[in-house]
């Protein structure tokens, strides 16, 4: 897979000069929903289909076809792997674009897949001063410590009920439908919340996003993020903002709850040097 700075600029460049995106589908299924996710441009036509069953382990598999306009050619990319790179991309791309501060520590809440992979967004993006993070699982807690060990980053577990002032980057990366943090942050947080993606879930108190300057991924994210129903102040999407609009408050809130837009740039990445009429990898 590509680097997590590469598929940041292909979001970007996805974001900057557009492509055909509709809202994803959500259809429901014994257990849990069904997601259908088509987006193309002028040289890719993409679907990514996707189950999301909560009583299930793991809870979500995705499923991305990519079919090469020029040639015809058909491919079948790695649906959890691409998601889980391309999510935390574009939390990196926001970050650059948005952080008030360009170093420090990063806590996690959500040690799992899209935890991990937002460390090592990170991790490549920023110099980072220590790690943290806090979980339920005691496995996962453990792996990723040792993840973030391997990096060469000191890595410990966030007790504390307050977010230590040193945190400069902050990831919520869980289902919760009840929010996980704290109502305060120190100023200047960027804080990336890609958990939640249905408006019953919120993962952010509704004080804190009092005291955000607001961001999201896209439009979409307005009637799907339970943390930005009801909020009456200006939401600034992604795309805008890397236009130059900005949003204002004690620190940066980013909320993010996918789109196809997403996986295009990442498709287009991985398949840039795939030969004609053989499959990627």
């Amino acid at each position: 897979m590509p680097s997590y700075l590469a598929l940041a600029e292909a979001i970007r460049e996805v974001l900057l000069k557009g492509a055909e995106a509709p809202r994803r589908q959500v259809l429901p299924i014994p257990g849990g929903q069904f997601l259908v996710m088509p987006a193309a441009d002028e040289a890719l036509a993409l679907c990514k289909l996707v189950t999301v069953e909560p009583q299930k382990t793991p809870a979500v598999q995705a499923e991305v076809w990519v079919k090469r306009l020029k040639d015809g050619q058909v491919f079948h990319l790695p649906g959890e792997e691409l998601t889980r790179r391309r999510t935390a991309a574009l939390s990196l791309l926001a970050a650059r674009e948005l952080a008030p501060r360009r170093e420090g520590a990063l806590l996690v809440v959500g040690p799992g897949a899209q935890g991990e992979a937002h460390l090592e967004a990170f991790h490549e993006g920023f110099p980072l001063t220590r790690v943290l993070v806090r979980g339920r699982g005691r496995e996962r807690v453990e792996a990723f410590l040792a993840r973030a060990r391997a990096l060469g980053l000191p890595a410990e577990e966030w007790r504390g009920g307050e977010v230590p002032e040193d945190v400069a980057f902050l990831v919520t990366a869980t289902p919760s439908p009840t929010p996980v943090l704290p109502e305060r942050v120190p100023e200047g947080v960027f804080l990336a919340a890609v958990g939640s993606f249905r408006p019953g879930m919120r993962e952010v108190p509704e004080a804190l996003v009092r005291e955000a300057a607001l961001y999201c991924d896209t439009e979409d994210a307005l009637l799907e993020a339970g943390e930005l129903q009801g909020v009456e102040r200006p939401v600034v999407p992604l795309r805008e903002a890397l236009l130059g609009r900005r949003s204002e408050g004690w620190f940066v809130l980013f909320k993010s709850v996918g789109h196809a837009l997403f996986d295009l740039a990442a498709a287009r990445v991985v398949l840039a040097s795939a030969p004609e009429g053989r499959q990627a990898p």
